[in-house]
């Protein structure tokens, strides 16, 4: 009796060990999988504002006339939404999500500050940069 007493109670500590090294390796893999997740949210948040950034200096580049038409996804490719601002005193182009870690922005520079038109609440949206009289006008 006093075997079978003794056997349980070894059983039930290599268990319980077991459990709580299982415990952490979830906690480790879900703590990577959000890092992943943040990163994926920082690369397309990138791209979409570099991709807006550069058509809009490529069409003031271009001069007179130059035109190009942009589509902007819906979502991030984590899934989060965003806005894409433009600040054309600051000569920025800004992309702002919500994370986990809270609010996150980049931004990414353009070459003028004579840019007009839809500038704010940008997203799902198809935009439509043109040059006319020396500045980009953004429809």
């Amino acid at each position: 009796m006093k075997m079978r007493a003794q056997i349980s109670t070894e059983f039930i500590m290599i268990t319980s060990v077991m459990l709580i090294i299982f415990l952490m390796m979830f906690s480790i893999i879900d703590k990577r999988d959000n890092e992943v997740y943040s990163g994926m949210a920082v690369l397309s948040a990138r791209t979409e504002g570099d991709k807006l950034a550069n058509n809009i200096n490529s069409v003031f580049l271009a001069k007179e006339g130059a035109k190009k038409t942009i589509i902007l996804p819906e979502t991030l490719k984590d899934g989060n939404d965003y806005l894409v601002a433009i600040y054309p005193s600051d000569r920025l182009v800004e992309v702002r999500w919500n994370s986990l870690e809270g609010t996150r922005t980049y931004t990414s520079t353009i070459v003028t500050s004579k840019v007009t038109g839809y500038l704010s609440a940008i997203s799902n949206t198809s935009l439509t940069i043109s040059n006319i009289e020396g500045g980009v006008v953004i429809e």
